[in-house]
């Protein structure tokens, strides 16, 4: 007779410890990665802006604290960055105005928008968004008046229905603005990762250690129990 314990209950303990290793890992990897999101949806780019004009879009992050806009010269991110909103604590998941921007402030030339998202570990990252030109000095461009068209009166004949063929080609999707990454622009005081959310995972990676092995203890205790009984001589 053959003593000891089932070897299911090892394979079954070495299967638990492997998917809890993972979960572990996976949690903490998710928080780490965690990314913001950011997009300009209005000025459109590649066309002149004059005046005053609202900067539409989204800044949005899984652990968002506020957002900051500026407006950066397109050939030298050394100049004075000026800054049209700090610190905003407004999460905009949907489009909304996230800055108004007075054009007539800068000298013609090409600009930049960067949207500044923070999270709550005090971490930040930006978003560049080119291709805005400002152009108070030029005149803006004069409608061309449209001329009617002259029809003449065509001979009468005999009337022909003649069947119209009508086709609808699908619109064609403009595509949105990409954030472009950041060529070492904004230095990040902090990343993603706030040091709450690794205080926290690491407990419980603790607390889960300890219950795994007291659990490993507990089956080796009933192991070493069964082979004592086992051994004992039966009663003839």
């Amino acid at each position: 007779m053959r003593s000891g314990l089932d070897p299911r209950p090892r394979a079954f303990l070495r299967l638990l410890l492997l998917l809890l290793g993972v979960g572990a890992v996976g949690r903490i990897s998710a928080i780490a990665w965690a990314q913001g999101n950011a997009q300009v949806i209005s000025p459109p780019r590649d066309q002149p802006v004059r005046g005053t004009v609202d900067i539409v879009g989204i800044a949005t992050h899984p652990n968002f604290a506020k957002y900051d806009v500026a407006i950066l010269d397109a050939y030298d991110f050394s100049k004075e960055w000026r800054w049209l909103v700090q610190g905003r604590p407004v999460r905009a998941e949907v489009p909304m105005v996230l800055a108004t921007w007075n054009t007539t402030l800068f000298p013609d030339g090409d600009y930049v928008i960067l949207i500044r998202i923070w999270d709550q570990g005090g971490g930040h990252q930006d978003f560049l968004f080119s291709g805005y030109r400002v152009a108070n000095a030029m005149p803006a461009p004069t409608p061309t008046e449209e001329i009617a068209p002259t029809f003449e009166p065509e001979p009468t004949g005999t009337p022909v229905l003649t069947p119209t063929v009508r086709i609808e080609l699908p619109p064609t999707p403009t595509p949105g603005p990409t954030p472009t990454p950041i060529p070492g622009v904004g230095r990040t005081r902090g990343d993603s990762l706030g040091i709450g959310d690794l205080i926290g995972a690491f407990l419980r990676g603790v607390q889960w250690t300890f219950l795994l092995f007291g659990a490993w203890g507990g089956i080796r205790l009933l192991r070493w129990a069964w082979r004592r009984l086992a051994r004992r001589p039966r009663a003839p």
